[in-house]
């Protein structure tokens, strides 16, 4: 069995924003489609396109797994019994999750961060990826290094209310994935490194947006570039005019915490995504820029091989057999087989338009089916609403049976 989670974009702030699904992919079937446990702040974010709606990262052990939100995430043993709830106020904006022994990894997108968490929900340590480094000044990156280490362990800023801050100020890496090399070094994806040009068309976005005149101006926009360009198709729908360029960044933290430049993708104009390592040491990257699966050598930092698979969005990625890899797009499963480097089959997921895969994870066997709604499974467990554990908390949240 399989574990999906998916974000429906554009959703009403009254209406689920994402689900979990259960899939039998050999019979291609959806089991169960579970809704999720909603984040605490959802209804004060406007970001159309996804931003703090549905269910991010999915983390599987054999004895239990964590399910995350944009701020919280929960574990629940193989029968689905919650075992406990991780929270802390400068992790939000939460992408991947991975277990790593007994310790839980989470990508802070929100906060440029990736972060440690022991299984019972304490801070371990953290890595600041604005710090200057080898790996900042190989990309020759320069942010503003906002928080220090203190203010990230203690919480000042509550990251998970949206209100408390500037997104476009703190979030200039949108670190969201991790995964861990043979050697024991990790890898962390920056999916979208900018700088404060980049920043000002993003606030101006977001202007427009708010006084609901963004998607006019878009489509002014694209008839323009359809007169005036003749490869207009490239170009990124999302920014004014002609798109500024980004770039995606993998970066290698050793034991010692020493960061160096594994990979870089320049002209980026979306986030990349979905770090998986293969038995033989290499990697695969998900570029959502031009949907390609990104094969490439943590060694080196070569490119092995660059596959287009689809023409929209690109996230989450499993592996079924030692070559073959399970990644989601919008509405749809695809089984790419990386030895001949194409997709061999696909599976359509019956939603709506605006609903695109998350994260996948392959379930272990012994796991039972997970409930219908995961926040009525929540408040049966603990007696309210889950997002009280964070609106009357403002501090770490540790909640353990």
């Amino acid at each position: 069995m399989l574990l999906v989670s998916t974000v429906r974009r554009r959703c009403p702030a009254n209406a689920t924003s994402g689900f979990i699904y259960a899939i039998d992919l050999q019979n291609q079937r959806i089991l169960r489609r579970c809704a999720i446990i909603e984040t605490a702040y959802r209804e004060v974010d406007t970001n159309p396109r996804g931003g703090m709606r549905g269910s991010k990262g999915i983390a599987v052990r054999n004895d239990q797994i964590a399910l995350s939100n944009d701020s919280m995430i929960c574990r629940y043993d193989p029968q689905w019994n919650l075992l406990g709830v991780i929270s802390h106020p400068s992790c939000a904006g939460i992408h991947d999750i991975m277990f790593e022994g007994d310790t839980l990894w989470v990508s802070s997108a929100r906060t440029d961060t990736v972060m440690q968490f022991s299984i019972s929900g304490e801070l371990l340590r953290h890595f600041y990826m604005r710090e200057p480094s080898l790996a900042t000044d190989t990309l020759k990156w320069k942010p503003p290094v906002l928080l220090g280490g203190d203010q990230i362990r203690e919480g000042v800023i509550d990251f998970r209310d949206p209100r408390t801050h500037e997104k476009e100020t703190f979030d200039r890496a949108h670190v969201n994935s991790v995964c861990v090399l043979q050697n024991g070094d990790m890898l962390v994806s920056m999916g979208f490194v900018f700088g404060g040009d980049f920043a000002t068309l993003l606030r101006l976005k977001k202007q427009l947006v708010k006084w609901g005149v963004w998607r006019g101006f878009v489509a002014v926009n694209r008839r323009m570039r359809n007169t005036f360009e003749k490869n207009s198709k490239t170009m990124d729908d999302n920014l004014i005019i002609k798109p500024a360029k980004a770039q995606s960044a993998v970066v290698r933290i050793s034991s010692d915490g020493t960061r160096s430049l594994c990979f870089v993708l320049p002209n980026v104009t979306a986030p990349s995504h979905s770090l998986h390592t293969l038995p033989d040491g290499t990697i695969i990257y998900l570029s959502t820029t031009n949907g390609s699966v990104l094969h490439i050598d943590p060694r080196s930092g070569d490119i092995l091989s660059s596959t287009k698979v689809t023409d929209g969005f690109l996230r989450g990625i499993t592996s079924l057999h030692d070559r073959t890899l399970l990644l989601g797009t919008r509405g749809e499963l695809l089984t790419y087989d990386l030895s001949a480097k194409r997709v061999v089959k696909r599976m359509k997921i019956p939603t709506d338009i605006n609903e695109a895969v998350y994260d996948i994870k392959r379930l272990p066997s012994h796991y039972s089916m997970p409930p219908l709604s995961f926040e009525e499974h929540f408040k049966k467990t603990v007696g309210y609403e889950a997002k009280k554990l964070i609106l009357n908390n403002k501090n770490s949240i540790i909640y353990s049976k």
